[in-house]
C-alpha cells in the first residue's frame, strides 16, 4: 500500500502597512494573494526572512516567512502556503477636524466641545490643539473660549465660583499676589484674598473677625490681615486670643462686665464649632478660668470684682441659656451650655482658692497701709485700695488714683521698692 506525501504548508505573515490600497473584504484578499504568489514562488526563502514586492502606485506588500527553515527549496507553483496574520496600517479612529478639512487625516487625542455635536465632541491633533491657563481643556483655535466681555480668554478662573468652569481675558483676571503664573477673575480673587478691613493696606485680609453673640449664629467675619488683627487674650497669655476687627475691639471698652462674659461664652462656642468641623482636627476649646476673666474686666472695662461675682455672672448666663434651651434646642445653645457645664468645677475651685488666697492678700494689704501711714503718707494710705493677691507667685495688686501713681513708686522706684522689701512680698499696680 503505498501512502501520498502531502508537502506541509509555508506559514507567513503578510505586512500591509505600506500598501496603499488594503483590501476591505475576503474577496479582496484572495485577490491580493492571486497577484501575489505568482511572484512569491520565485523568492528564496533563505535569502531571509521578510521580503518586500513592489505593486507600483499601490506600494509594497511585505512577506515574512515565519518558519524559513524547514520551507521547501525552491519554491514551485505547487508549493502550498498558510497565510497565518496580516499586519495592516492603523486606522485612525478619532482624525483631527481641522486637518481632515484641509484633506489630510491624523490623530487627534483631544477633544473639542466647539467642533461636532453634543453627543460627540470633535476632534483635534496636537499641532492644532490650544490650551489656555489653568486647565488641560482643549479647543480648536477656532473655538477658543471667550471672556464675558467678547475677548479671546488667556486662562480659565480655577477660584471657588467658577471652579475652572468660565475662562477670562487679561483685562478680567488679577495674578494670584504670591505666584504671577496663576490667576482669578476679580469676585474669586476677592473671595481667596480678601482685602484687610484697614484702609489702604495692601495685605490680604486671611483672619476672620471672631466676635459674635449668642443669640447669632454667624460670627462678625470681618477680614483683617496679621499686622492689623486684635487679639483679645482671654485663654491665658500662652493661647491665641480671639481675631477681632477694629470695630468690635473698640466696643469691648465701653461693654459691661455681664456683656462681655456672653461674648466670651460666645467666642469659645464659635471658635468649638470650627475646630469641630475642621477637615484636620484639632484641639478643643475651652472656657478661660474666672481668674483670667476678672482680670479682662479690669483690664477691659475698668470694673473690679472678687471671683464670687465674676462666678455669679457665669452662673446667671448659664440658668438664662438652660431657659432658651428648653424653648430653643440649637446647636449654638447647646454647645454654650456644655463648655459651661465643663467649667463649671474649675470655677468652683477658682473661688473657693481665691477667698483663701484674699484673706492672705488682705493682711499683707493692711501692713502696707499701716507702712505708709507710720511713713507720714496718710493720704496714699487712704487712696491705695486692694485688688488681688496671687499666693503662688506671692503678688499683691493694688490701685492707686493715676495722680498719685508717681508717688507710690517713688523717685526711680525707691517707695514701691522699700515696701516690697519691708512686708516680704512682690508689689504690682493694677493697670488702670
Amino acid at each position: 500500500m503505498t501512502t501520498a506525501h502531502v508537502a506541509a504548508a509555508v506559514p507567513v505573515m503578510l505586512d500591509l502597512r505600506a500598501h496603499r490600497k488594503v483590501p476591505g473584504s475576503p474577496d479582496g484578499y484572495v485577490e491580493l494573494w492571486e497577484r501575489l504568489e505568482p511572484v512569491l514562488v520565485t523568492v528564496d526563502p533563505r535569502s531571509g526572512p521578510r521580503v518586500r514586492l513592489d505593486f507600483g502606485e499601490e506600494g509594497e506588500v511585505g512577506v515574512w516567512f515565519l518558519s524559513p527553515a524547514t520551507a521547501p527549496v525552491p519554491f514551485s507553483a505547487a508549493t502550498p502556503f498558510a497565510v497565518r496574520g496580516v499586519l495592516e496600517p492603523p486606522r485612525v479612529r478619532y482624525p483631527c477636524d481641522t486637518c481632515r478639512a484641509s484633506g489630510v487625516t491624523t490623530y487627534a487625542p483631544f477633544s473639542c466641545t466647539g467642533c461636532g455635536t453634543k453627543e460627540r465632541p470633535g476632534r483635534v491633533c496636537d499641532a492644532h490643539a490650544v490650551f489656555l491657563e489653568g486647565s488641560l481643556r482643549a479647543s480648536c483655535a477656532r473655538h477658543v473660549p471667550t471672556c464675558r466681555c467678547g475677548r479671546s480668554a488667556r486662562s480659565w478662573c480655577g477660584g471657588t465660583r467658577c471652579r475652572s468652569g468660565r475662562a477670562w481675558c487679561d483685562d478680567h483676571l488679577v495674578s494670584h499676589p504670591g505666584d504671577a503664573s496663576l490667576a482669578y477673575c476679580v469676585d474669586c480673587h476677592a473671595d481667596r484674598f480678601p482685602a484687610c478691613e484697614r484702609p489702604g493696606c495692601p495685605a490680604t485680609g486671611h483672619i476672620r473677625c471672631e466676635h459674635r453673640t449668642l443669640d447669632d449664629a454667624r460670627a462678625c467675619g470681618r477680614r483683617v490681615c496679621g499686622e492689623h488683627v486684635m487679639r483679645w487674650q482671654i485663654y491665658g497669655s500662652r493661647s491665641k486670643g480671639l481675631a477681632l476687627c477694629s470695630r468690635h475691639d473698640g466696643d469691648l471698652r465701653g461693654s459691661a462686665p455681664e456683656a462681655l462674659v456672653a461674648l466670651v461664652v460666645a467666642g469659645t462656642v464659635a471658635r468649638s464649632q470650627a475646630r469641630r468641623g475642621s477637615r484636620h482636627g484639632g484641639r478643643r476649646a475651652f472656657l478661660p478660668r474666672i481668674g483670667i476673666v476678672r482680670h479682662i474686666f479690669i483690664n477691659t472695662c475698668q470694673c473690679v470684682l472678687d471671683m464670687g461675682a465674676v462666678d455669679a455672672l457665669f452662673v446667671r448666663l448659664q440658668d438664662d441659656l438652660r431657659r432658651r434651651g428648653a424653648r430653643d434646642s440649637g446647636n449654638l445653645v447647646q454647645t454654650a451650655l456644655g463648655l459651661l457645664d465643663e467649667q463649671a468645677a474649675s470655677r468652683r475651685e477658682d473661688v473657693q482658692r481665691f477667698r483663701d488666697s484674699h484673706e492672705e492678700g488682705r493682711g499683707h494689704f493692711a501692713r502696707l497701709r499701716t507702712l505708709l501711714q507710720q511713713s507720714g503718707k496718710h493720704e496714699l494710705a487712704d487712696a491705695v485700695t486692694f485688688s488681688d493677691y496671687r499666693r503662688k507667685s506671692n503678688i499683691l495688686f493694688v490701685r492707686v488714683p493715676q495722680e498719685m501713681r508717681s508717688r507710690f513708686i517713688g523717685t526711680g522706684g525707691s517707695v514701691v521698692k522699700d515696701l516690697r522689701t519691708r512686708l516680704g512680698i512682690n508689689i504690682q499696680l493694677e493697670r488702670e
